[in-house]
């Protein structure tokens, strides 16, 4: 293996660790703040690699038994029906592989916290094989929970927040063995060789760096050090950092702050230029968190795309808000290329949406911009939470059928705390967690904590079946059973356990009362549905409910 004593350059590996969870499948997108990083160092003329370990589907397997730690264990015990974990990514034989490459710097990326003990085993890996490299761990996780990661031995510094505007700075003061005080976005241990101060231990937790503010300055991102065919020939673009919104549940300003900062339009269209004229890629995932937070900015980038007539195909994965949405601006989305989006709704009730702090309350709104692209042909979704502080399973219910009647597809999420965000001190106030809660129970898919009005059990179901309305919203409304390739979904039976709760939202002869939808009948009736479990079955111990629903595992 070579490193900067054989060759003089500093070799630096920045590496996406393998997930191990209770989840039926793990989307695979480009790392693309692995690969801005990349770029940064490649330009100041060290020698970079990028290993994403999720690209490598092929490894997936259900861990063994004999393998877990006492922290999976736990996991399988709270689940409500799975009883195995499963290792999404590269398996630990190819990360070790990678690393005896040879490297003076080892960066590891950790995003989400629940996340955090296969980004640790990678660190405790990489010094086990390079003693003398520095290993570094940076993301959303150690950014928020900085005392957690700094506990772990194998990492000599934590990065907190964006890196760019400092990441060469920091890379090449670790390679030459320099102190690391005073370097602002860093915490780490005394005792290790990165400070000059005489104390023998202690923590140095330094100021944040402050945001970058010009993003146009910045090298395209090193996707050239990326298999794309990995991540479906799509690439992904940020064209905006930090959120002026304040959701509840939400930690990005801890990463990239509350100050929206945008690229120029040019900007973004060069970059999409860049990657179909060079990389023959068409297809790109805007990740943002408000893209149409600048209306006239949004404009400017479509009519740009089409000015240059690109043709290519844009989606916008990531919760967009409809604070800000009018005719003008979605025909000229259309125009540009735009395919998909999401709504960030989470919930279609007022009171909520005022406890979550999303920003609007009027759903009148929802549906008219959802009308106004589904116009055009673009495929509209909503993001709904499951399980919010205060939420009750009539409102689970009642947001779901809200959104079927409209004629919106959603996806559900289970709602789990982030450390960091409003809602997990107000779980900590509760009581539904504490400060010695394990944080890999976390995992919003691991179900292991439930909310103030759902159990873990509960909460499972709850997001089974509302996901299942949503994918199959005719035969939910008519009760049917739904057959799949491995077993049958038993909707009647699954979907009663959820609408046991909603008397609020039947007629005296079982028929649904929902709000009126314009254009859309409300006379469906789920009196057959509702009537195929007797009262109480919701209440079920976890033990009889995991009989329900015969899923794709």
């Amino acid at each position: 293996m070579s490193t900067r004593t054989d060759t003089g350059v500093t070799r630096v590996l920045l590496i996406k660790p393998p997930i191990r969870a209770c989840m039926i499948e793990i989307g695979r997108h480009m790392p693309i703040g692995l690969a801005y990083l990349a770029a940064q160092l490649r330009n100041s003329g060290m020698e970079v690699d990028i290993f994403d370990s999720l690209a490598f589907s092929e490894d997936n397997h259900v861990v063994p038994p004999s393998q877990y730690t006492d922290i999976d264990r736990a996991k399988v015990a709270a689940h409500p029906r799975w009883d195995h974990l499963v290792h999404w990514g590269a398996d630990w034989a190819r990360v070790e592989q990678v690393l005896r490459r040879g490297y003076d710097v080892v960066g590891v990326s950790c995003m989400f916290t629940p996340y955090y003990e296969p980004a640790y085993e990678l660190g405790r890996l990489a010094k086990q094989i390079l003693p003398q490299a520095r290993v570094i761990l940076g993301g959303q996780h150690p950014t928020v929970a900085h005392p957690h990661a700094l506990a772990e031995e194998a990492f000599d510094a934590l990065v907190l927040g964006e890196a760019e505007a400092n990441v060469v700075e920091i890379v090449e003061a670790l390679a030459a063995g320099r102190s690391l005080r005073g370097m602002p976005g860093l915490t780490f241990r005394c005792g290790t060789g990165l400070c000059d101060c005489p104390r023998p231990s202690g923590v140095h937790l330094q100021p944040r760096a402050e945001f970058l503010q010009d993003l146009d300055g910045l090298a395209l991102p090193a996707v050239d050090l990326l298999d794309m065919g990995s991540y479906d020939e799509t690439a992904t673009l940020i064209t905006s950092r930090g959120c002026p919104f304040s959701c509840s549940f939400c930690t990005v300003h801890a990463t990239v702050g509350k100050k929206f900062r945008a690229r120029a339009p040019e900007n973004v269209v060069d970059e999409i230029e860049h990657y179909v004229t060079e990389h023959g890629i068409r297809r790109f995932f805007i990740e943002d968190d408000n893209f149409t937070f600048d209306i006239a900015r949004v404009h400017e980038i479509c009519r740009a795309i089409t000015r240059r007539g690109l043709d290519v195909e844009l989606h916008l994965p990531n919760g967009m808000t409809v604070v800000k949405l009018d005719k003008p601006l979605v025909d000229d989305m259309a125009a540009a290329g735009f395919q998909s989006l999401f709504l960030g709704l989470e919930t279609t009730d007022v009171k909520r949406l005022r406890q979550i702090r999303k920003g609007f309350t009027s759903l009148e709104k929802v549906n008219a911009g959802a009308g106004l692209f589904t116009d055009h042909g673009i495929t509209v979704g909503a993001s709904l939470i499951v399980g919010l502080l205060g939420q009750t399973p009539a409102e689970v219910a009642r947001d779901s059928i809200n959104l079927m009647l409209a004629g919106i597809r959603f996806w559900t999420n289970p709602f789990y705390p982030i450390p960091g965000s409003p809602d997990f001190q107000q779980c900590l106030a509760n009581g539904l967690i504490t400060h010695d809660t394990e944080l890999a129970l976390y995992d919003q898919f691991n179900f292991a904590i439930g909310s103030d009005h759902l159990s873990p059990a509960e909460l499972y179901w709850s997001v089974v079946i509302t996901q299942a309305m949503a994918h199959w919203p005719d035969y939910v409304l008519e009760g049917a059973r739904v057959r799949r390739e491995r077993g049958t979904v038993g909707l009647d039976e699954a979907l009663q356990r959820l609408l046991a709760h909603s008397d609020s939202l039947f007629g005296p002869n079982g028929e649904l009362e929902v709000p009126a939808v314009p254009g859309r009948s409300t006379a469906t009736s789920c009196t057959a549905t509702r009537r195929l479990l007797p009262r109480g079955a919701a209440h079920q111990p976890a033990a009889t409910a995991r009989r329900g629903l015969h899923l794709h595992r």
